[in-house]
């Protein structure tokens, strides 16, 4: 994979942040070398180590996730046990949540309300975004990981067993008027990643289990009765797959197993041949698939030196390489 255009800095101050890709670069555990990196996708400008720039102080310890409102970013930086947000136009400081346990996800519900998922605790904790204040912690019984609001509901994922008696099997149902938990789907275990499609039809990918227990799995559910309305199998219990996107018209769905594979949503069985091949030498680590459903692939390196993102068309086609941080992970989107 090579690069066809690829700068380090822009030639020209960034101002305003159009046109937006971000990449959080988790960094190394305990090294506190998470980064924030930027890639202009109409000029190719890249911008690496934002959020020190910006505010003059390193993101902190493992960088998990991002997401947007219409003003502001949010960065959930997992190890720091923070949630910053950030000026979606400068990437400057706007406030901050801190002392959480292990956060992994942040998910804005209206102006008034968020939810914050955790690796650690059995508990949701519910936020006011605009000051980052926290309102109440709300008990589910289990960790939680993947947060998916659809209309009135939040799909959340119990990805990990950690500090729970329950198998780590479950998507949990949470209703936004009362903010409690109403309903929960069992599937596979470790579900990692999930998207509702075009049919209003929820999918969940299951890694299958950390000693790979059971063979990795994907469901489709119907999000109104909750019921399930296929399981797919993989054939190979030593592969974990994850990394569940769907493009932006919601009839095809993407996932990383090594490989990159695509699949629509009719499809009555799992794709047999990749859609992109990692090439040798190249760690594919995550997936983010833009509005115009362009596909971004990180690659982790050795997961010690700065890694790099792949930019592909929606057929496959690799367009572009830019550089990254330290194990690029989540790529968002700026609306």
């Amino acid at each position: 994979m090579h690069s066809a255009c690829k700068k380090d800095e822009p030639t020209k101050p960034l101002g305003e942040f159009e046109n937006a890709v971000f990449v959080v670069n988790e960094g190394n555990f305990t090294a506190g070398n998470a980064s924030l990196t930027y890639f202009n996708y109409t000029n190719s400008e890249t911008s690496q180590q934002v959020f020190y720039r910006k505010n003059n102080t390193p993101l902190g310890d493992v960088a998990n996730s991002i997401s947007f409102d219409d003003e502001s970013i949010y960065i959930v930086v997992n190890n720091s046990h923070v949630v910053y947000k950030l000026d979606a136009k400068t990437a400057l400081y706007q406030a901050k949540i801190n002392q959480l346990t292990s956060p992994r996800h942040f998910l804005k519900i209206d102006d008034q309300n968020a939810l914050i998922s955790d690796l650690y605790e059995n508990n949701l904790s519910l936020v006011n975004p605009q000051n980052m204040e926290l309102i109440s912690k709300i008990p589910i019984g289990r960790t939680s990981e993947n947060l998916l609001l659809h209309n009135d509901e939040v799909f959340i994922t119990n990805w990990s067993a950690y500090n729970q008696d329950k198998i780590n099997n479950a998507v949990l149902v949470l209703k936004t008027e009362s903010m409690k938990i109403t309903d929960s789907i069992q599937v596979g275990l470790e579900p990692n990643s999930t998207v509702v499609d075009k049919n209003n039809n929820l999918w969940v990918l299951c890694s299958g289990g950390f000693m790979n227990d059971e063979y990795p799995s994907l469901w489709k559910i119907n999000s109104n009765n909750k019921q399930i309305i296929m399981k797919y199998e993989f054939e190979d219990i030593t592969t974990s797959p994850t990394n569940l996107k769907i493009n932006s018209t919601g009839d095809s769905l993407f996932f990383l197993n090594i490989n990159v594979y695509s699949m629509s949503i009719n499809d009555s069985q799992l794709p047999e041949e990749y859609f992109i091949k990692a090439e040798e030498g190249i760690n594919i680590y995550s997936i983010g698939l833009s509005p115009k459903s362009n596909i971004y692939l990180t690659d982790a390196n050795d997961y010690n030196r700065n890694g790099e993102v792949f930019r592909y068309s929606p057929t496959g086609i690799l367009k572009e390489t830019f550089s990254a941080g330290i194990i690029p992970g989540a790529i968002g989107f700026k609306p």
